[in-house]
């Protein structure tokens, strides 16, 4: 499920006319940004119904690669500074996600699961020696 439309991008972006590109593309960029930052802590793609501060981002995201892609089949080639602002706020915001836990707990947004531990007997710290025989205190250490 996408977290935006392509109507609300157009919208943020204040594009004047139909762009000459399919916005789509800016919808998946969008969405993969914000799945890449949040996947070590919550489970992506999200579920419906996605949490509004997640559209929200998602369209401002995509609004600002809009901009960009419809500026750089300009002449001029500047980036906008509509489109850096947007760029910007969506970062922050998923910043301030991962800073202060402002999804946890809300419907449709589960945990990532936890990594997976290593077996005690690998993680244990291993004595280490460079004589070619164990010496007498790593025989009695190794009964431990």
């Amino acid at each position: 499920m996408a977290y935006t439309t392509a109507e609300l991008v157009l919208g943020k972006s204040r594009l004047d006319n139909e762009p000459d590109f399919d916005v789509s593309q800016a919808i998946a960029d969008a969405q993969a940004r914000i799945d890449t930052k949040l996947r070590k802590r919550y489970k992506v793609p999200f579920t419906d119904p996605v949490p509004p501060i997640i559209c929200s981002i998602a369209t401002c995201f995509a609004a600002g690669f809009a901009i960009e892609k419809d500026y750089s089949n300009r002449a001029e080639k500047n980036e906008p500074y509509l489109a850096e602002v947007l760029i910007k706020r969506a970062e922050a915001d998923l910043q301030d996600i991962l800073d202060n836990a402002l999804l946890d707990g809300m419907e449709g947004v589960a945990y990532a699961p936890p990594p997976p531990v290593e077996p005690a007997e690998l993680a244990r710290p291993a004595m280490r020696t460079t004589t070619p025989r164990p010496s007498e205190m790593e025989k009695v250490l190794g009964r431990w």
